[in-house]
């Protein structure tokens, strides 16, 4: 009886750009980064320097962080109208200057308010829509009841999915229709 064979110890024939280590295995690489290497030969990069790379890139925002903590100025925020540091402040916020910046907390409040209100606006639109099926459905009109049961439908599926509905046939598309050419073009005569 032969011992089992282990495929991760064979030797590869693939290299890292970035730290030169030399006939790797497939599953050291990404599956998009091999891709990308047998389609058009860009250069290759290990997990484990793909690894170390984001690792350097999710440090250096804490760095800035860290160093502009030092800022001991203070500002009003528009929003409550108190003093508060910098470090209360993001720094879009703090760009803005004078009398216009906001600090985290309320912008906090003011994010959630507006989530608050497009929540109740989408159930608004679809109480609404669920009348207009009842009445269209009274009036017996059963064009206006299939109109009114497709709009409540695609609200519906767009609360569940985030996807808004895509209209079609109205025009724009490639066909010769809403067109108007004039006869003395470089077109047909």
């Amino acid at each position: 009886m032969s011992t089992p064979v282990v495929t991760n110890k064979w030797a590869g024939s693939f290299d890292c750009d970035v730290c030169r280590r030399k006939r790797l295995m497939a599953d050291e690489f990404s599956k998009k980064a091999l891709e990308r290497y047998r389609r058009d030969g860009k250069p290759l990069k290990c997990k484990a320097c793909v690894q170390s790379a984001e690792e350097k890139e999710r440090a250096a925002p804490e760095a800035r962080r860290i160093n502009d903590s030092t800022i001991h100025e203070t500002r009003e925020c528009s929003v409550c109208q108190t003093q508060k540091e910098f470090s209360d402040f993001n720094r879009n916020q703090w760009n803005k200057g004078e009398r216009k910046s906001k600090c985290r907390l309320c912008v906090e409040k003011v994010l959630a308010e507006e989530s608050l209100k497009q929540v109740q606006g989408k159930e608004q639109k679809l109480k609404d829509a669920r009348a207009k099926v009842a009445i269209a459905k009274e009036s017996g009109d059963k064009a206006k009841a299939l109109a009114a049961e497709s709009e409540l439908a695609a609200l519906e599926a767009e609360l569940v999915t985030g996807l808004k509905p895509v209209r079609m046939n109205r025009g724009g598309g490639r066909g010769r229709s809403g067109r108007i050419r004039s006869r003395g073009g470089r077109g047909r005569k």
